[in-house]
């Protein structure tokens, strides 16, 4: 007999593809229906590894015992999609009754912020089965049901400071950068990647002008908030906008893999560590198109002296800085500093400087 349920996890592909192989997160979904102990090896590893072979002893309530069961994880990953299989088996008890056990578990990016979870599970236990089905359907409810309460535990630090700062409102204006606009608005459209998207203001532009776009972000509140922009516009207006929201940690996740390369690539007020932000540069330089064009924003150091909250100097990049970071074999790459009126509160014409980066490859 065989169940699949579906559920939409808030955290990023990685962050929900690590939980799957703690054993940790194993037993924190479980309780307090099942209760496990670690019999061979005597000791829960750190994480599960592929065809590996793990024997645990199961309690219901942490009284009953139940017998022994395998855990055999097989795992893989195709794309942005992964996926992790238990061909398990009960060994003793009334676990040894159930003679099959396929459990399988696949992840992929929702596409509006979350990362999907499709959980399978098929076994055979004889006359048990149908007895057994309702047991585990029960189960597999509330096992979702503990993981989407414990998401925020998995998040890396990079989701768990955004988060933080995205969880309870709005941090940006909801406008589009006037330096995208001004460098892109006669640019013909195509594929499009925004990296550090935030609340998708750039990325809903980008969609209105007709590129199909994916924008990434660590924070996938950001990006579930960004999501219900898109959707509100398009009830509004009817003008479709087609927009791929990925939560990533771009530092350490790869890029989505469909495409692999993009006609445009942008990047606004990507302010990190000199080496982190070398490593960000050669991602975005990777992912353009031959032909296509890449568009790099940051904070000039001159703005510290406005007293506006601005990254620390140390996080700032200079233009020449920039400059090394796109290849010489590149058909153009102009590095400029544009010059913009504060948009915010206080004082209306107060001059602020970007370092901007635009180069076709």
């Amino acid at each position: 007999m065989k169940f699949s349920l579906h559920t939409t996890l808030p955290c990023t592909l990685s962050d929900a593809w690590d939980a799957l192989h703690n054993p940790e997160v194993f037993q924190a979904v479980s309780k307090p229906f099942l209760y496990f102990t670690p019999v061979d090896p005597p000791v829960f590893p750190l994480r599960y590894q592929s065809k590996h072979r793990y024997v645990v002893a199961a309690r219901a309530l942490g009284i009953v015992p139940l017998g022994e069961q395998e855990i055999n994880p097989l795992t893989s990953s195709e794309g942005d999609q992964r996926t992790f299989i238990d061909n398990g088996r009960g060994r003793s008890g009334m676990l040894g009754m159930v003679t099959t056990f396929r459990h399988q578990m696949t992840l992929r990016p929702s596409g509006k912020g979350g990362t999907i979870l499709i959980d399978q599970l098929e076994f055979s236990a004889g006359a048990l089965s149908p007895l057994l089905w309702v047991s585990f359907r029960v189960f597999w409810w509330w096992r979702h049901l503990r993981m989407r309460a414990l998401v925020p535990q998995w998040h890396n630090l990079t989701t768990a400071a955004w988060e933080s700062r995205y969880a309870k409102k709005s941090l940006w204006s909801g406008s589009v950068n006037q330096t995208l606009v001004g460098a892109l608005e006669k640019l013909t459209p195509g594929t499009a990647l925004d990296v550090g998207a935030g609340e998708g203001a750039d990325a809903l532009w980008l969609a209105e002008r007709g590129f199909h776009v994916t924008a990434l972000d660590a924070s996938p509140s950001a990006l579930m908030r960004a999501e219900a922009e898109r959707v509100r516009r398009v009830r509004a207006d009817g003008q479709a906008r087609e927009v791929r929201w990925v939560a990533s940690d771009i530092l350490t996740d790869d890029f989505p893999a469909t495409p692999r390369e993009y006609d445009l690539v942008v990047a606004h007020f990507l302010h990190l560590p000199k080496l982190e932000r070398a490593i960000i540069w050669r991602k975005l330089v990777a992912a353009v198109a031959p032909g296509g064009s890449l568009l790099i924003v940051g904070h000039s150091p001159q703005d510290l002296s406005t007293g506006l909250q601005r990254p620390p100097r140390d996080l700032m990049f200079s233009a020449e800085e920039l400059r090394k970071a796109v290849p010489s074999t590149w058909k153009k790459v102009q590095v400029s500093e544009t010059i913009r009126t504060h948009s915010g509160t206080g004082d209306p014409s107060l001059t602020l400087r970007d370092i901007v980066l635009f180069a076709t490859r």
